[in-house]
């Protein structure tokens, strides 16, 4: 009779299940598991935080056990029009984790509740996502809002574009908080300090409503947000928010001449946090005032928070270089008065930033460290953005590549002309000098504060060409030509050049040089030796002395 009556009961309670929808009752995101594997433990961000291309795990609590006949899949949605053509949208049932895509695989379970494992393509677009669960009862589909997660660049993921094999470099690029700028000028370098904070309260909300706010945003919400797992696209999108001179709600404006006011001198920032706080505080206006160093200083913080790994490079002798001839020019007229003609100039110093991923549009050549350059100079593609240029672009001279790389390339390369202008118009060119633009070109240490010069990154050493075998044969005189100039508006006397060739000297006095006026000489020698002979040269007057170049020789047997 009790047998019976249990067996009557268990077919009720059976019936009533099955006209109960299988619903969520709660999420747990296992926040500490994931955060510590996904190296997002230090975001103050309450969210799930986790990156590309890795699985995390979550933990389902249910009304009721699942039936059979029933099953589970998930979704998950980004931008304001989710779209599975635009890879914003994804719909997959339970699998195998690994699967190409998004997957999710059911892991162990105990009455009452259910434990997931998702993973996400290592080329996912980034930013927040809505977590759906898709229940599936005969021909009914249920859906449940979960909860919302972000997703970041994956440095650790080989899959990713941003992908940095170094353990010491991902700590440095990525999740260091603290910074050296280099700044100062070429004679005297300082290095300042500066808080990226990219971890504090607010600043991942901050960064992602950063992209929202773009023009690109703006233009087509959701072309924009489908372009967000593409590294290049997020760094040339931040590169234009940084600075406010689109009208696009950017961050800074720059000033750099005049008084300042009540606002900040630029000089008064030693960190990005308070200025991304005030920004968002003040309703996303831009703040007062930024020039270079706090440009690259705010955008470091915003790439590390979103995951792709950053730096900032400091250019001393940095060109400027409106026409993009590839030299900066000045005028002067007959007397050696400055004139005001053209717009070309050299700063002290430039700070931009590197990040590092890799380029499929150009090839994998130009794989590494991109400029990004936050500060506005001149406009690029109709905005003021610049980047992302490849160094390795830029040090080989494919100045024609994607993005700005003629721009960048003469930043470090640019010959500096000095030109008389005659009374009746005409030009002269006077002085050339092709090595103090782009010098000592630096970045901070992996793991501590001192400065690395990256100067040879960008370009080759001037002067440092190595002439093929076949240029010069063994005991076969060689006849060579040496430029020299006077960069002065004054004349120069008392000039000697001293010639060097395996420990052997030639002494040679010149004549007098004009002001500005490059003069040239020949001479000749008989290598009696093959292999790699280095000449040097030391020009010395009265104004200056022991001004050094030097080329290296390949000698080939005769």
């Amino acid at each position: 009779m009790i047998l019976a009556l249990i067996k009557v009961i268990w077919k009720n309670l059976h019936l009533f299940f099955c006209f109960i929808d299988l619903t969520p009752t709660h999420i747990s995101w296992q926040p500490s598991v994931n955060a510590s594997t996904h190296h997002t433990d230090r975001y103050a961000n309450t969210e799930l935080t986790v990156r590309r291309g890795q699985a995390f795990t979550i933990t389902l609590y249910f009304n009721r056990p699942k039936q059979n006949g029933e099953s589970l899949a998930f979704v998950t949605e980004i931008g304001p029009s989710p779209s599975e053509s635009h890879h914003t949208k994804a719909v997959f049932n339970l699998s195998e984790v690994g699967a190409s895509g998004w997957s999710a695989a059911q892991g162990p379970s105990e009455a009452g509740y259910v434990n997931f494992t998702i993973s996400s393509p290592a080329n996912a677009v980034i930013g927040r996502y809505n977590l759906i669960l898709q229940v599936t009862s005969g021909n009914k589909i249920f859906s449940r809002f979960l909860g919302q997660f972000v997703l970041l660049f994956n440095p650790w993921c080989p899959g990713d574009d941003v992908y940095m094999d170094n353990e010491n470099e991902r700590q440095e690029y990525v999740l260091n908080e603290n910074g050296i700028i280099f700044v100062g000028n070429a004679k005297y370098i300082e290095a300042r300090g500066w808080y990226y904070g990219q971890f504090q309260d607010h600043l991942l909300n901050i960064c992602l409503t950063m992209l929202d706010l773009s023009l690109y945003y703006r233009q087509d919400p959701a072309i924009d947000v489908s372009r967000r797992g593409d590294p290049k696209y997020v760094g040339r999108v931040i590169s234009s928010m940084i600075n406010g001179n689109d009208n696009d709600n950017g961050v800074l404006l720059g000033k750099w001449q005049g008084s300042f006011h009540s606002d900040e001198n630029p000089s008064r920032w030693d960190g990005s946090v308070v200025i991304l706080q005030k920004w968002r505080q003040d309703n996303y206006k831009p703040v007062r005032y930024g020039q270079c160093w706090v440009f690259a200083g705010v955008m470091c913080t915003v790439l590390r928070c979103l995951g792709i790994p950053t730096r900032l490079v400091s250019n001393f002798n940095s060109a400027h270089d409106v026409d993009r001839n590839l030299s900066i020019d000045k005028y002067y007229d007959s007397s050696g008065k400055s004139l005001n003609i053209g717009k070309d100039s050299t700063w002290d110093y430039h700070v931009w930033n590197e990040s590092w991923f890799i380029r499929p549009d150009l090839g994998t050549s130009y794989n590494g460290w991109q400029v990004l350059d936050a500060t506005p100079q001149e406009q690029s593609k109709g905005l003021f953005q610049c980047g992302p240029a490849s160094v390795i672009a830029i040090k080989e001279g494919d100045v024609d590549l994607d993005y700005d790389t003629l721009f960048v390339y003469t930043e470090v390369n640019a010959d500096c002309n000095r030109w008389i202008v005659y009374n009746d118009g005409t030009k002269k060119r006077v002085y050339c000098d092709t090595e103090i633009i782009g010098r000592f070109i630096s970045t901070k240490a992996v793991g501590s504060n001192s400065r690395v010069d990256v100067t040879y990154s960008y370009k080759y050493p001037e002067g440092k060409r190595v002439i093929t075998m076949n240029d010069y044969k063994l005991n076969k005189a060689v006849s060579l030509e040496i430029s020299y100039a006077n960069p002065l508006p004054e004349p120069v006397n008392r000039c000697v050049l001293l010639v060097t060739l395996m420990n052997q000297q030639v002494k040679i006095h010149l004549a007098p040089l004009a002001p500005r006026e490059r003069s040239k000489i020949y001479f000749e020698f008989t290598p009696r030796r093959t292999g790699p002979l280095q000449l040097q040269v030391d020009f010395s007057c009265d104004k200056f002395s022991h001004v050094k170049g030097f080329v290296t020789i390949a000698v080939a047997s005769a």
